[in-house]
């Protein structure tokens, strides 16, 4: 096949093209590799393989294959242009599950200290830099999209999983906003 490239452009459902961005993501490729390789296979049909979306993010973090080795080292991190969150995005992520940490905190009559001990046993279950996460959600550090993409790849972030075990809840809003913190341009 050759290797020079041409444009397409189509119209597509907004629904699915959310679907492709999100497989794209889990694959871990853009969206224009991710389409390629499909057309390649023969294949434009996709797949949601998950019903709800809590079940799709948990595959996320498996096929990024997820470690412990967050880090802050600034050296190791990755250049902001390899980042796939924005920034705004992951600072309305994090200001999302700030959010919904103070409301079910305040309705299980909690303070601070005991919600996030209570939290900090959940996050226990998830390999996650509970320090970075107890940061978020005290208000004291907004996330950026490079934290979050390296969150993701690098190490782990588990506020999502724990938030969601802590408050037996799927946390929707909190899974919305984590795909509207995708960088789609970085995507295309």
């Amino acid at each position: 096949m050759s290797k020079d490239k041409s444009q397409l452009n189509i119209k597509i459902d907004p629904e699915l093209l959310l679907k492709l961005k999100s497989k794209a993501i889990k694959s871990g490729k853009t969206l224009t590799a991710f389409v390629t390789e499909l057309l390649e296979q023969g294949s434009t049909k996709v797949t949601d393989d998950f019903d709800i979306l809590e079940k799709r993010l948990l595959k996320l973090e498996e096929r990024l294959n997820l470690t412990d080795n967050f880090s802050f080292d600034k050296e190791k991190e990755v250049d902001q242009c390899n980042s796939i969150f924005s920034d705004s995005g992951a600072k309305t992520y994090g200001e999302v599950a700030r959010e919904l940490f103070e409301l079910h905190r305040k309705e299980k009559k909690l303070s601070m200290k005991d919600a996030l001990g209570e939290l900090s046993i959940c996050l226990k279950n998830y390999d996650s830099y509970p320090e970075l996460v107890f940061q978020i959600l005290s208000g004291h550090h907004e996330l950026t999209g490079l934290e979050m993409t390296n969150a993701y790849r690098n190490g782990s972030c588990g506020m999502r999983s724990a938030l969601s075990e802590w408050t037996n809840s799927s946390l929707e809003p909190l899974n919305e906003a984590f795909l509207n913190a995708v960088d789609a341009k970085k995507l295309v």
